[in-house]
């Protein structure tokens, strides 16, 4: 009868509920069981501290340091730890411990295996608890459960991780042979359109300058004029996307690029009322890149911000180090992408923009992948963010000695 407790923590291992429910059920059945106030299993967070993932426990427990108190100092020895504290003593035998306020009892079990600890087992009794030799056993035997149901959670979230990387590379592969065909025929298509494009884009010119002013048909040209520029618009964007230029790298200045890019729309952010706020680390940032193909690439991802902003709003560009990446930021605050576009704005003419062509976010995206960096867009505070990393020229360790300002244009 006096196993049946692991019996009953073994069915939790074969269970379909979550690892926290798990555990918390576990940590209750052990405190009933070996008559502690409280009991808890600590794992370790990517921060470096032990923290309560289920507890019984009358009160909250706090944060722990590997080698602080009972359960840091149990994790990093790798051996239990029991402690009792008389009445009246000040410390529970030379180790301080904010957590064990009010009690007389700890006892620490790491979750180990082999050389590896993934947590500890902490139980914690206001009155003087001591365990007899078959309940230490069991106490032991516990332990191990715990572990098989860590253990058995991270083998399974490694599962549906590497699960999810190969739909979504076999997606990508898929996606990719679908444009390879789309793309052989763009590319006949946009030159086939092009050239009688522009014979009937010379011809509406010239019946324009033929036409007395005032004249009813003006207005239609003029319209003819618009669209066959907006058309020849969408046919050189297929065709730079098609066009598989090798990049020419050379080292260049990170800052100067998007700066000499922002010249290009001094006029259009006066129009919409746009404030510029420029951020950038001091002294150069290096980078080995293609200079014209970046400024498309940067364009792109400026007139993208703009366009977003047509009544106004705050366009951010900064610039800044990260280990061996050069980190450029275009941000704005045009209302931010819907969560369920998300995955499509790099696709080809995908667009939600009345009159976009869907191929200035995909161009940009082309121009960084060969430039071996990488492009990532997320929604931040009111409006999207695109965070772009291109590996710095020579990968020298950051200088420390950098400073962040701020500037507004």
């Amino acid at each position: 009868m006096e196993y049946d407790i692991i019996e009953q923590v073994s069915e939790l291992a074969v269970s379909g509920s979550p690892l926290e429910e798990k555990l918390e059920k576990a940590v209750a059945l052990l405190a009933d069981y070996l008559a502690f106030d409280g009991c808890a299993v600590l794992l370790l967070d990517e921060n470096g501290y032990m923290r309560s993932v289920a507890a019984k426990c009358p009160e909250a427990l706090p944060p722990y340091r590997l080698g602080q108190g009972v359960p840091g100092l149990a994790f990093t020895g790798g051996a239990l730890i029991e402690v009792h504290k008389e009445a009246g003593d000040a410390a529970w035998e030379g180790i301080e411990d904010s957590g064990l306020e009010g009690y007389r009892t700890a006892l620490a079990y790491p979750l180990k295996e082999k050389e590896r600890t993934c947590g500890v087992l902490f139980l914690r009794a206001r009155a003087k608890v001591r365990l007899t030799l078959l309940k230490r056993q069991i106490l032991k035997l516990a332990a191990m459960q715990l572990l098989i149901l860590v253990k058995s959670s991270e083998v399974l979230n490694d599962h549906h991780r590497v699960y999810s990387e190969l739909l979504e590379m076999q997606q990508k592969l898929v996606s990719s042979e679908k444009l390879l065909a789309l793309g052989d025929m763009a590319a006949t298509m946009a030159h086939e359109i092009r050239n009688p494009l522009l014979s009937i884009g010379g011809y509406a010119a010239r019946l324009k300058r033929q036409l007395p002013p005032g004249s009813p048909a003006l207005g239609y040209l003029e319209q003819m004029g618009a669209e066959i520029g907006r058309i020849e618009k969408i046919m050189n964007g297929i065709i730079r996307f098609l066009k598989d230029n090798a990049v020419e790298l050379k080292t260049d200045d990170l800052h100067c690029m998007i700066d000499e890019a922002m010249e290009l729309f001094a006029d259009e952010i006066a129009v919409h009322c746009i404030k510029v706020d420029r951020r950038s680390s001091g002294g150069p940032l290096p980078v080995l890149a293609d200079r014209e193909q970046m400024k498309i690439a940067f364009d792109n991802l400026i007139a993208n911000a703009i366009q977003s902003m047509e009544k106004g709003g705050i366009l951010t560009l900064e610039t800044s180090r990260a280990g061996e990446f050069a980190v450029a930021k275009v941000s704005d605050t045009g209302g931010g992408i819907d969560p369920k576009y998300m995955g499509y704005i790099f696709n080809p003419f995908f667009t939600t923009k009345k009159h976009g062509t869907g191929l200035g976010l995909p161009i940009a995206n082309s121009i960084i992948m060969r430039h071996k960096g990488t492009i990532e867009v997320r929604n931040e505070g009111h409006g999207a963010a695109f965070i772009i990393k291109l590996p710095v020229a020579g990968a020298a360790a950051p200088n420390s000695s950098r400073h962040e300002t701020g500037e507004a244009v």
